[in-house]
């Protein structure tokens, strides 16, 4: 078995599970490596029952529910309304949204019983649902096809329940205790439930058990440690711009620039505008409000892996309708060189991207 540690970037799948050991897979690499743990957690969410499954355990935990977003380019609509969040209830009971994303309007949400997260993606019927929940707020603006520029979904990793509907479902966090067996030497702690909103108290809690079935105290607290770009946040307009002042005074950068990345990024600007500092600099053709060496920080400090990491998990530009062939091709140049990939992966990072929107997103970059 190779070392874990060399794996830690890469995308690790769990292959199988027997006694003491554990073989995880690199899904990149096709290389595979053993560990023995005292304890898996299983934080697999909507895929909760696969990954137990991997390991001879047959569990009946997630009884995941889909929930898909559009976003769409609508003036009108943007401009009723301004910079609020609207929540009403939709004519089935449902509590759905309409949301401010920048200058698009992002609306939703569906609720759906799904049994295979693999399945997910934003129907025909979802968009016919979102487009008649408007006019309950905004009879008068008109809504079409033309002007969705990204749908998008996700699975609720909801706990296993009978409910005359979907919205019933428990939104509440548990732990799913499976403990050692014929099979496996560990238990294995399922991680049922929760959302972002509740994330950190639900680690908290499955820390707190951890550590208690290891007998080992707890070190460190997240309870009041800032999230990336939110710590030390301006609390008013003049702090920021005094905070872009002083980080454009250090680093060098315009004003504007500093502004700019100040929005997109909070006080984590501060070290990418050190690194854009540090070397010659470019704007790219096709993205000129973005530079060649930010892509490189992203690249190399961000975690991406793949090219639709950057597109779609680590900026907005998918999400805004900003993409377009020559623009994509331009950062994957930028991020190969930063990311070392080997001839011929460009390419092929390139291509993936393209259909995982078109697939998924439903979204088909512009050509020049």
């Amino acid at each position: 078995a190779s070392n874990p540690r060399a794996h830690a970037l890469n995308y690790v799948a769990l292959e199988n599970a027997e006694r003491s050991r554990v073989t995880l897979i690199d899904e990149l690499s096709g290389d595979s490596f053993v560990v023995k743990p005292e304890i898996v957690i299983n934080a697999g969410g909507p895929w909760i029952d696969f990954v137990n499954a991997r390991m001879g355990l047959r569990t009946q935990f997630i009884g995941g529910t889909k929930g898909s977003h559009l976003i769409l380019d609508n003036p009108d609509l943007r401009e009723a309304i301004g910079e609020n969040e609207f929540f009403f209830e939709n004519k089935d009971g449902r509590i759905v949204l309409i949301y401010p994303l920048e200058d698009m309007v992002m609306i939703g949400t569906s609720d759906v019983p799904i049994d295979d997260p693999e399945e997910v993606r934003c129907t025909d019927e979802e968009i016919e649902y979102f487009f008649g929940m408007v006019p309950h707020v905004f009879p008068d603006i008109a809504l079409t096809r033309e002007q969705i520029v990204f749908q998008f979904s996700g699975v609720r990793p909801l706990p296993t329940m009978d409910a005359a509907n979907p919205g019933q479902i428990s939104r509440d966090h548990s732990i799913r205790v499976s403990e050692p067996g014929s099979s496996l030497d560990f238990p294995i702690y399922s991680l049922v439930g929760g959302k972002w909103t509740s994330y950190r108290a639900f680690s908290e809690k499955v820390t707190d058990k951890t550590l208690g079935a290891l007998n080992r105290p707890r070190m460190k607290s997240t309870r009041d440690l800032a999230v990336g770009g939110g710590k030390d946040y301006p609390k008013d307009q003049n702090a920021r711009a005094a905070w872009i002042d002083a980080t454009v005074t250090k680093t060098g950068l315009s004003a504007e620039r500093g502004s700019i990345l100040f929005e997109r990024y909070g006080t984590r600007a501060e070290p990418i505008a050190a690194y854009l500092s540090q070397g010659e600099d470019v704007p790219l053709k096709y993205l000129p409000d973005y530079s060649q060496r930010e892509i490189e920080f992203i690249a190399l400090n961000e975690r991406v892996t793949h090219l639709d990491d950057f597109f779609i998990r680590r900026t907005m530009l998918a999400k805004l309708g900003r993409l377009s062939l020559a623009n994509i091709a331009e950062v994957a140049k930028i991020i190969g060189a930063s990311l070392n990939w080997p001839a011929g992966r460009q390419s092929q990072e390139f291509r993936r991207t393209c259909e995982i929107l078109k697939e998924i997103n439903n979204v088909v970059p512009k050509g020049e």
